[in-house]
């Protein structure tokens, strides 16, 4: 029986998102590795040569230079970091017989990242989505993945919640559900914030969308666009979701952008290898109610 590891776009979300990206598309990787030649030493450039690999999904080379860093300097919070989500993340396309001890270094690189940077957010919030998602069986540990919701907690409020909204989604609990998600939206009206991991601007964004008061639609926009704007192939929530959301809180709003966003919701979904039928019906559900109001306004 194949394993497969659902979670871990973690990867591509810890090199794009979570850390500042060194890497520039003018830099190409033989100009990097020529530069890695010359001064192996040079931590920096180390590290856009792993996040040019990633951008490439070539997990195992980006691995490898992540390795030269730890070697470079066995205690630094961010190399493990790199390192851990790396491991993680390769562990999507390894064979069954590499998963698990690929995904136990993963895991005491992450934890040792943790336990060096008692401040380190997106290493803690990598072990929830790890000993969440994971059975018990290969790694997993609930107990474990909310004492990280916790500790995230204890450094960010709004990270914490939105840490432990995951974790009960995962769950489907849906009374968890609806508490934090109140949680969040009371964190937010005293204190909004944007987000540089995408995910979480993402999350927000539908949140705020569902509510039934139409004063937080604008908000609910604001983090749709920014998701959008960050977006790339390492975000887990697709584009057509997006917009439809971004349709439904402009209609909400009465702005008539919302049939701007509902058609690239609709073709973005029709032209993706893998249709989510259900959306699509939704997608038509909005957009007839958006032309009934526009033809309503016409009259």
């Amino acid at each position: 029986m194949s394993i497969r590891i659902s979670i871990f776009y973690i990867l591509p979300v810890v090199l794009l998102i979570f850390i500042p990206s060194l890497f520039s598309q003018s830099n190409s990787i033989d100009s990097l590795i020529s530069v890695y030649k010359s001064d192996e030493q040079n931590t920096t450039n180390i590290i856009k040569i792993g996040e040019a690999y990633a951008a490439e999904k070539r997990w195992d080379l980006a691995i490898n230079f992540y390795e030269k860093l730890i070697r470079i300097d066995p205690n630094n919070s961010d190399y493990l970091y790199r390192l851990g989500g790396t491991q993680a993340a390769y562990s999507e396309v390894v064979s069954k017989f590499k998963v698990l001890p690929l995904i136990n270094t993963a895991k005491k690189n992450l934890i040792k990242s943790a336990s060096l940077d008692k401040k380190h957010i997106y290493s803690r919030w990598a072990l929830v989505q790890i000993l969440t998602e994971l059975p018990q069986i290969i790694g997993g540990n609930k107990d474990d993945a909310q004492e990280y919701c916790h500790e995230i907690l204890n450094i960010s409020k709004v990270h914490g919640l939105l840490s432990y909204h995951y974790f009960h989604s995962f769950q489907r609990n849906e009374k968890k559900i609806i508490e934090f998600e109140k949680k969040i939206i009371d964190s937010l009206n005293s204190n909004p914030v944007l987000f540089e991991f995408n995910y979480f601007n993402f999350v927000v964004g539908k949140i705020l969308t569902n509510q039934n008061h139409k004063k937080y639609s604008n908000l609910s926009i604001k983090y749709l666009e920014r998701y959008i704007s960050h977006y790339s192939s390492a975000d887990r929530f697709s584009l057509d979701e997006t917009y439809y959301l971004l349709a439904y809180s402009n209609f909400k709003l009465g702005n008539e952008n919302s049939r701007h966003f509902i058609k690239l919701s609709k073709e973005v979904s029709m032209n993706s290898e893998k249709r989510n039928y259900s959306l699509i019906k939704k997608i038509d559900e909005l957009n007839k109610l958006i032309n009934r109001w526009k033809f309503i306004l016409l009259q």
